[in-house]
């Protein structure tokens, strides 16, 4: 049962990490549709952080919490699961930031900082959802 849990926690950190990579390394004229508002999000003044793009740090937060949740599933560490969980918490707490910029501030949407977002929130979510047997009978 953990290790589905890992799995599928690994698998939306993945996803976050692609998403990131796209946003840090191919140029936004390629990946980006002007009437789609991810220019306006990724030029804006909350596209950076301490002058670095928000979507490389991205690329080496979930790249770091990928090889923890890979070395999870192999051998199980508790300190390693209240490490992910304690930066599942604040990732989602970002992510919830960040989603509220581009809805109620921007009013401008970036699809695949949304793609991070929601997997970062999805990531809590899993790593927090209660064991529970399913029973058809």
């Amino acid at each position: 049962m953990k290790n589905t849990k890992n799995i599928l926690l690994l698998i939306l950190l993945l996803i976050a990490l692609t998403s990131s990579a796209i946003l840090s390394f191919k140029p936004l004229s390629e990946i980006c549709n002007i009437e789609e508002g991810c220019e306006l999000v990724q030029n804006s003044v909350y596209a950076h952080t301490f002058g670095i793009k928000n979507s490389v740090y991205g690329v080496g937060i979930f790249v770091f919490l990928s090889v923890l949740t890979l070395v999870q599933i192999y051998r199980h560490s508790d300190k390693i699961e209240k490490f992910l969980k304690f930066s599942l918490i604040l990732g989602s707490v970002t992510a919830v930031y960040f989603l509220i910029l581009q809805v109620l501030v921007l009013e401008a949407y970036c699809k695949y900082c949304i793609v991070a977002d929601l997997s970062v929130i999805l990531a809590l979510l899993v790593i927090y959802f209660p064991k529970r047997k399913i029973s058809f009978v």
